[in-house]
Formats: C-alpha cells, structure tokens, sequence
C-alpha cells in the first residue's frame, strides 16, 4: 500500500498554506463579516421603524381614550351622588377614618355621662349591662 490517501480522503485535507492563500482567507473572511454587520443594521433599521409606526398607530387609534375615561369617572360620580352613594361630607362635620359624623352625633358621643354607673363602665371599659341604672 501507498502513502496516498484515496482520493474521497484527499478533499477533506486542508489545502497546502501560502502567504497569498492565507491572505485570501483572512479578506474573504473580513468581507463576510462586514456584509453580516451591514445586515444586521439594516435589520435593526427596519425593526425600529416598524415599532415607532405600531406606536404611531396605538396612540392615534387611542387619542380619545383620555377624555373617554374622565367622561366616564364624572358621570359615575355624579350617578353615585343621584343614588346616595358617596356624598360630601357637611360643612360642620368631622372625617374620622374615613366615617363622616355630623356636630350633632360629635356632641352627643362627647357629652359628659349622666349617671355615675356609667362613668364607672366607661372607666374600666366594661359594656354598660342592660337593666342596670
């Protein structure tokens, strides 16, 4: 037998190396590589167009959205206000958490106690028992 490789073993060898085939290589590879950076830039290009257009579109398609939704949270207040539901607090009255109490109710809960039992309950925050006077 020969040292000769057989002929399908002779293409996957590499070829012989010189000064001007090296060089061929390192071009060709440098060109290779500045055509993907060309592509992928213009890919980012149009990317980017495509996204500020959908924007565009988004936006203009929901320009009325603003003046809808505040529309819609005045008539919801003022069709709570008709049905009793949320009401302004009176001129005179207080806010505790939340719970608006008229100077009425305010005065009643403040007032001193009437009875000396019940100062005592009050005192040691036991409930007032009913039936007792």
């Amino acid at each position: 037998m020969s040292n000769n490789p057989a002929p399908t073993e002779r293409r996957w060898q590499a070829p012989p190396t010189s000064v001007v085939g090296k060089l061929l290589t390192i071009a060709a590879g440098i060109l290779i590589l500045v055509v993907a950076f060309m592509f992928s830039i213009l890919a980012l290009g149009v990317v980017l167009v495509v996204g500020v257009l959908i924007f565009a579109y988004l936006k203009w398609k929901t320009r009325h959205l603003p003046q809808h939704l505040r529309d819609l949270h005045e008539r919801m207040q003022e069709q709570a206000g008709r049905q009793g539901g949320y009401q302004t607090p009176p001129a005179g009255g207080r806010v505790i958490e939340g719970e608006v109490i008229s100077e009425d109710e305010y005065r009643a809960s403040t007032a001193p106690a009437q009875s000396s039992n019940d100062d005592q309950g009050r005192a040691t925050g036991r409930p007032r028992t009913p039936g007792t006077p």
